[in-house]
């Protein structure tokens, strides 16, 4: 099995080629607005680092939480190498790699909220108060000291970031059965809420 990860939810972007039960390829880059000028180089070095006769399986890239922009740029990629290549697009969880046990992941959703994983694997958008009665332990993708700025104790671990090396080992995870659920998804970001569409002012023929 060869598998292709792109991880572009944060600003600490990652992009790794795995084959034949080991990491062939592995780079990072920091991008906020500009993941594409990282990104296809990164592809280009990865793709040549197998034989030009072997393509990947499973193409699979982090779908969030996170930055709309930045997994929109890797899945338009995906999009584009699955029609050349004929692997499988498929978007996975970035956070399925940093949670543990019985701990909760949390990252500022803006606009007053927070977004939390829950170790089932449920995602919602919870107020400061309701973040703040959780029982259960909180890792953070914020940088370290950010929740207790905001009025939230009790973080256990803050600054993690997702990797498509991550990406990687929550797929070799699954079962069989549940790589077929997660292929047969549509391959678009994980939306913590309802995505805003602006309304043209006027219709393009008015213009």
């Amino acid at each position: 099995m060869i598998l292709l990860a792109i991880e572009t939810s944060v600003p600490h972007a990652s992009l790794c080629l795995w084959a034949e039960g080991e990491f062939r390829f592995s780079t990072s880059w920091e991008a906020e607005r500009n993941h594409d000028s990282f990104l296809f180089p990164a592809l280009q070095q990865a793709l040549d680092s197998i034989p030009a006769e072997t393509k990947p399986d499973y193409i699979l890239v982090g779908a969030g939480p996170g930055s709309y922009g930045g997994v929109r740029v890797a899945l338009a990629a995906g999009v584009g190498i699955s029609a050349v290549t004929g692997a499988k697009l498929v978007a996975v969880e970035s956070w399925a790699q940093l949670g543990e046990g019985d701990a909760c992941v949390v990252a500022d959703a803006r606009r007053g909220g927070w977004t939390v994983r829950f170790p089932d694997g449920k995602i919602d958008v919870l107020d400061a108060e309701q973040l703040q009665a959780l029982t259960m332990p909180l890792y953070s993708t914020e940088l370290p000291g950010l929740l207790a700025a905001r009025g939230i104790s009790g973080a256990a671990k803050e600054g993690l970031v997702p990797t498509a090396e991550g990406i990687v080992s929550t797929w070799l995870r699954q079962t069989p059965e549940q790589r077929a659920e997660y292929a047969s998804r549509p391959a678009e970001p994980i939306y913590v809420r309802p995505p805003h569409i602006t309304k043209a002012v006027r219709k393009p023929w008015e213009i």
